[in-house]
């Protein structure tokens, strides 16, 4: 059963529903940037869950088999089994808010490496979050950025966090490398 169910399929039209403040695009720029923070392989395999309109999943590396979900096109990550579908190495993206917490989980069911352009707020706001972050694996890095940079309609810091199932070392934190847009 999706958690989406009640929107339906489609477009927006089709899906009243749908809350129009979780429909942030990131910038394109800013998508480009997060994507180069991390090592992705040739030949691994790239998800964006909630796609949008491509700012991640347009630019993810030639190298890598990318695919999508996106609720509005009627594919919902949360319909999306790890028996059903191939192996994915990572998840980079800006996730819905209203789901957060089940977001989460369901990616850290289906992928080793979960990198989210999120508030910093959004990750460390309940002890329960913490240890699913935790029971996971761990923080790889966080780079910390004004979310208004990143288009996003409130003050608080965001940050690209990549969290990796099973890591124990350090945890990377710096702040997000000015660059030209």
């Amino acid at each position: 059963m999706s958690l989406h169910e009640n929107f339906g399929s489609g477009n927006t039209d089709a899906n009243p529903d749908l809350k129009p403040n979780d429909m942030v695009m990131t910038p394109r720029h800013i998508a480009k940037q997060m994507i180069d923070f991390y090592p992705v392989m040739p030949h691994e395999r790239v998800l964006d869950p909630c796609r949008g309109d491509g700012a991640f999943y347009d630019q993810y590396p030639d190298w890598c088999v990318k695919d999508w979900c996106e609720i509005t096109e009627g594919r919902d990550f949360f319909d999306r089994h790890p028996t059903k579908h191939l192996i994915i190495d990572w998840i980079i993206t800006n996730p819905p808010y209203s789901v957060f917490p089940q977001f989460l989980e369901k990616c850290f069911e289906i992928s080793p490496n979960v990198c989210l352009l999120i508030p910093v707020a959004k990750l460390v706001s309940s002890l329960k979050r913490i240890n699913m972050v935790m029971d996971y694996g761990g923080i790889v890095s966080m780079r910390v950025i004004g979310a208004s940079k990143c288009g996003f309609p409130f003050g608080f810091p965001a940050a690209a966090i990549h969290m990796k199932r099973g890591y124990d070392g350090n945890t990377l934190i710096e702040m997000w490398p000015d660059e030209e847009e």
